[in-house]
């Protein structure tokens, strides 16, 4: 049994479940794929973003919404786009939110893969933040790659692309996950 399963389950939809234990948050999408709110996990978000986000943000990838209630925070945010592929992983962040407080600023959650989005959306964006939540390697990077690319086309003038990196990420990454942003 994974730990935190012996907490109480908060919220399910499909595949997705909401724990609480110890006071922090879990996500369990499918069987294994596990996301969670740690303090560790904001601090990290502060220390990759700081206060360089700004104006109209797109965020891709929305889990527990840990990330979005960051950025919301931040004074120079003024809306928040969150593209997520999984509707349950919506669902669930729907319900959590009515139990953690959130900000009054404009955040619209959207349906979609982040790259079809970034492919066909008419919308400009001073900030692009992608929120994956897997070890880069082989596999992801390219579709990280890609998503980047194609975010150029709805970047603003002097807009930024971020991606969250995952302290995980074996070494033979890192230099080519952060050249995707350079």
């Amino acid at each position: 049994m994974i730990y935190f399963k012996e907490g109480k389950l908060l919220v399910e939809s499909g595949q997705v479940r909401a724990y609480e234990y110890n006071k922090e948050l879990f996500l369990e999408i499918g069987q294994g794929h596990t996301l969670w709110t740690l303090e560790s996990e904001l601090a990290e978000y502060k220390k990759q973003l700081k206060d360089k986000p700004f104006g109209n943000v797109l965020e891709i990838g929305l889990g527990l919404g840990v990330a979005s209630r960051f950025l919301l925070s931040l004074s120079k945010v003024e809306t928040l786009t969150t593209i997520e592929l999984n509707m349950d992983v919506i669902k669930v962040h729907k319900e959590i939110s009515k139990i953690r407080k959130g900000s009054k600023k404009q955040h619209i959650i959207i349906n979609d893969s982040g790259l079809h989005h970034v492919c066909t959306t008419e919308n400009k964006y001073d900030f692009i933040f992608l929120d994956f939540y897997e070890i880069i390697d082989e596999e992801t990077l390219p579709l990280i790659a890609d998503i980047v690319n194609n975010s150029k086309r709805i970047l603003n003038v002097n807009g930024k692309i971020m991606g969250w990196f995952d302290p995980f990420t074996p070494d033979e990454f890192v230099e080519e996950f952060y050249e995707l942003f350079r």
